[in-house]
């Protein structure tokens, strides 16, 4: 099925129209009307049967007024996906949720919330990927979140909003089947287009260089020792000295930003070789 089609369906089963903020008013009075039929199971159509999801993703709405998003919610969740709503943000909530999508509500500046969910994108670049964040005009005018992830106006048309978290939501699905970025902080790195990104600029390294990162990233912080990346990288039968690698290391290092007194990337294990830095 189509993004469209399947944005739209959901809406079209709740009563929505085309017209903003009038679906949910005429499908009460269509409900309250004396005179309005009632379906039967053998008059019901395809649009209107009810169907049995075939699989579910999890979406949080974190909001001090869900209710104001009571649309947005019912139209995920008619959508397939399994909606947790919390009215309170708590970080070690959040980080303990398995969850594909966070729908932050950031509408209300005085809500205390507020400055939590702020601190808790600024630091976690993986949550910013997996995050939409509901602002009003002033948010969007003064970029207070710009990079924290996608921010949609609100309260804004319900289709827009839907296809936009529908299609955030697939872009995060491609990239797992592909399971070929791999991400350290900030850094980004497509093992099938061999590129390297931090915060979303491209590095441009070298062959070595990009091959000493991934091994470092694939050790997920273990140590590995200058020969071993020798032998991985050269082959055994290498003759030039373990130098090498410091000589590489140090230039992938510049090209990151990375300063080897208080590394953001890559620590030095002194008379062994390299891990990834705490």
């Amino acid at each position: 099925m189509q993004t469209s089609e399947r944005v739209m369906q959901p809406l079209m089963r709740m009563g929505y129209s085309q017209t903003e903020g009038t679906g949910m008013a005429a499908a009460e009075r269509l409900a309250e009307s004396p005179a309005a039929p009632m379906a039967s199971s053998a008059g019901e159509t395809a649009s209107t049967r009810p169907f049995l999801c075939a699989e579910t993703k999890r979406v949080a709405v974190i909001s001090p007024f869900p209710g104001a998003l009571h649309p947005l919610i019912n139209g995920l969740a008619g959508e397939c996906y399994d909606v947790l709503v919390f009215h309170r943000f708590e970080a070690q909530v959040m980080n303990a949720l398995a969850v594909d999508l966070f729908v932050f509500d950031v509408t209300t500046a005085d809500w205390e919330g507020v400055a939590g969910i702020r601190e808790a994108l600024s630091s976690d670049p993986k949550k910013q990927a997996r995050s939409v964040l509901l602002v009003g005009e002033r948010e969007m005018d003064d970029n207070s979140f710009a990079g924290l992830g996608e921010l949609q106006p609100w309260p804004t048309g319900l289709q827009e909003a839907m296809y936009r978290i529908e299609l955030k939501l697939s872009g995060l699905a491609d990239a797992e089947e592909g399971n070929s970025v791999g991400s350290f902080k900030d850094l980004q790195i497509d093992t099938k287009k061999m590129t390297v990104l931090r915060g979303g600029s491209r590095i441009e390294c070298t062959k070595t260089e990009y091959e000493i990162l991934l091994m470092l990233l694939e050790a997920q912080g273990a140590v590995m020792s200058r020969d071993e990346i020798m032998n991985r990288i050269w082959g055994s039968s290498f003759v030039g000295g373990s130098n090498v690698v410091d000589v590489h290391v140090k230039s992938l290092r510049k090209k990151l930003g990375d300063n080897p007194a208080a590394p953001q990337y890559i620590a030095t294990v002194r008379g062994v070789g390299y891990r990834l830095a705490d």
